[in-house]
């Protein structure tokens, strides 16, 4: 049993960050279907970012989520089999995201792009239902506080402190003014200030996007 059944406190696990990242997931793969087949520059730039920070989300829930919670519920067959799931997909979604990779680095790969990108929106597409319907639930009910921690550690330390720059203004682009501030209001009042001076203006004039972003 967690320090939380032990107390009866309330759940410390706030899930806003995760949802926000979700939704910029399903933001970005719209923006890459539209450009994969009239703007493959774009295409180029916003895979790398939609690449780079899937990567980090996903290696911090296979190094400080899934581990966690399969000791927490070793006893409770088909939780663990849903966690078995949550890797076997973050693995077929790997290899989905490789393809891509490895057709942007041929002459010519661009032909390629609808249908790798089609098995990549598949594959993240299901996983991230699953993992809301099925995973995020068991976050809030079995974790701790310092557990919980030790994940948006992770994901903060490989973005970096120079990182953040990019971090945020992707993540909040196509968002409304009322969700950017909900998912603000988790950040210290100087990080917003950067976000709204220096932050957002420059991601907005390097942005592939163009404010083409609905989120």
């Amino acid at each position: 049993m967690n320090a939380r059944a032990q107390t009866g406190s309330a759940p410390p696990v706030d899930l806003t960050m995760m949802y926000a990242i979700h939704r910029a997931f399903r933001r970005d793969l719209r923006l890459l279907e539209a450009a994969q087949h009239d703007d493959v520059p774009a295409f180029r730039r916003g895979w790398q970012l939609f690449r780079s920070y899937l990567t980090i989300h996903h290696v911090a829930e296979d190094h400080s989520l899934w581990p966690v919670l399969r000791a927490r519920l070793a006893d409770r067959p088909q939780a663990l089999n849903m966690l078995q799931a949550m890797e076997a997909e973050h693995a077929q979604l790997d290899g989905a995201v490789e393809k891509v990779d490895a057709a942007l680095g041929e002459a010519g790969g661009e032909r390629a792009l609808p249908a790798l990108m089609a098995d990549v929106a598949a594959c993240l597409t299901d996983h991230l239902d699953h993992e809301e319907a099925q995973a995020l639930p068991l976050l809030e009910s079995e974790l701790t506080a310092a557990e919980w921690d030790a994940f948006v550690t992770e994901q903060r330390s490989q973005v970096g402190i120079k990182g953040a720059a990019t971090f945020f203004p992707w993540l909040l682009d196509g968002f409304s003014r009322a969700d950017q501030r909900t998912v603000l209001d988790r950040v210290p009042p100087p990080l917003r200030l950067v976000y709204r001076a220096v932050w957002r203006p420059r991601y907005e004039r390097n942005s592939p996007w163009k404010g083409k972003a609905v989120s």
